[in-house]
């Protein structure tokens, strides 16, 4: 146990590094973990999971953000005992912003491989190809080509005067991937996971847009997305029967953009019994950019397979003059499946 808090802290410490986003984000950016690394597909306790989130940001002022995401992902074990298997899953993402209603779907279809490297160790690497639609309203918007002089005033019939796709939408597709490290206190040989060892640590980098998708709504005209680096950091320290200290960090450099996000809080066992395993956390997580830009209160219900998380943040940047303080609730909702397996297929890798 004492080496394990010395890794814990040693990479938490490690994790705060400059790197530098523009892409979608949750503030509880651990319970959307495909869009932080593909290699994360898979890596869970269980069979199949089930993953939603939601987030309103700034609802008080005109460009509000609104962004949902759900996904599946499952593993797929051989029929013998392996040190290794494969897993696979799918996710969808929305996002629309602002007056123009700025668009964002993407249809994903995720790949990984985990390999057990010892019976507290593991390692995954994974995929992402992705079918993206950006699109926008041209209806609530102006242009400078709309003044008409000979009159003094806009004139919208005049047309925006710009060389738009058709239906002002843009499709692509997009290729990412990733790899995580796990390191976990619960060993491999053990078929039943009663909560008795529940520390761990996740910790890798995905890189996204590797193939740097054109992403220009006008006509001839190039745009590469840029690619973005996405290190982070999440891990569970076990204090006692029922108190685990919970460190997440995450930062992402998409130039010339970068954002980091950090969060710490503890979780209450309130009861492990096996069918009525009961727990709450909470904690705090922070957004910035040189200086804090939002602190975000959070609170995590966990009964069996389900957790049910809650965050609002609190924002803390210039924009506050628009804000008055409010930036925007954000609900995640995870649900496990968990199959009882043969025993030769059960040894392959109990992740928690």
């Amino acid at each position: 146990m004492r080496t394990f808090k010395g890794i814990f802290l040693l990479v938490l410490l490690s994790s705060i590094s400059h790197i530098s986003a523009q892409d979608i984000h949750f503030t509880q950016f651990y319970n959307t973990p495909l869009n932080i690394n593909p290699a994360l597909t898979g890596v869970f306790g269980g069979d199949t999971r089930f993953l939603a989130g939601y987030r309103s940001q700034w609802t008080s002022v005109p460009v509000d953000y609104r962004t949902f995401v759900v996904s599946v992902d499952h593993k797929f074990y051989g029929k013998q005992a392996s040190p290794g298997f494969f897993s696979g899953g799918l996710s969808f993402n929305f996002d629309q912003s602002g007056y123009s209603r700025l668009t964002y779907l993407n249809l994903g279809l995720h790949g990984s491989y985990t390999r057990k490297l010892t019976q507290h160790f593991y390692t995954t690497v994974g995929v992402q190809g992705s079918a993206v639609q950006r699109q926008f309203d041209l209806d609530d918007l102006t242009f400078d080509n709309f003044f008409d002089p000979d009159v003094g005033q806009a004139d919208p019939s005049l047309g925006s005067g710009e060389n738009f796709l058709d239906n002002n939408a843009n499709n692509f597709f997009d290729f990412s991937a990733g790899i995580n490290f796990r390191l976990q206190a619960l060993s491999n040989a053990a078929l039943v996971d009663r909560l008795e060892k529940r520390s761990s640590i996740d910790f890798g980098v995905g890189l996204f847009h590797l193939n740097r998708p054109n992403q220009s709504f006008v006509e001839d005209a190039e745009s590469p997305l840029s690619i973005r680096v996405s290190p982070y950091f999440a891990g569970v320290l076990q204090l006692g029967p029922i108190v685990d200290l919970i460190g997440v960090m995450a930062v992402q450099f998409q130039r010339p953009y970068d954002q980091y996000l950090a969060g710490a809080g503890a979780r209450v066992y309130l009861n492990r019994s096996l069918g009525k395993q009961i727990a709450i956390q909470g904690g705090v997580n922070v957004r910035f950019h040189q200086i804090a830009d939002s602190y975000s209160p959070t609170i995590q219900l966990h009964y069996n397979n389900w957790r049910f998380g809650f965050s609002y943040d609190v924002n803390v940047s210039e924009f506050q003059v628009a804000t008055d303080n409010r930036s925007g609730p954000e609900f995640t909702l995870r649900y496990i499946i968990r199959r009882v397996k043969p025993l030769p297929t059960f040894k392959i890798c109990p992740l928690i």
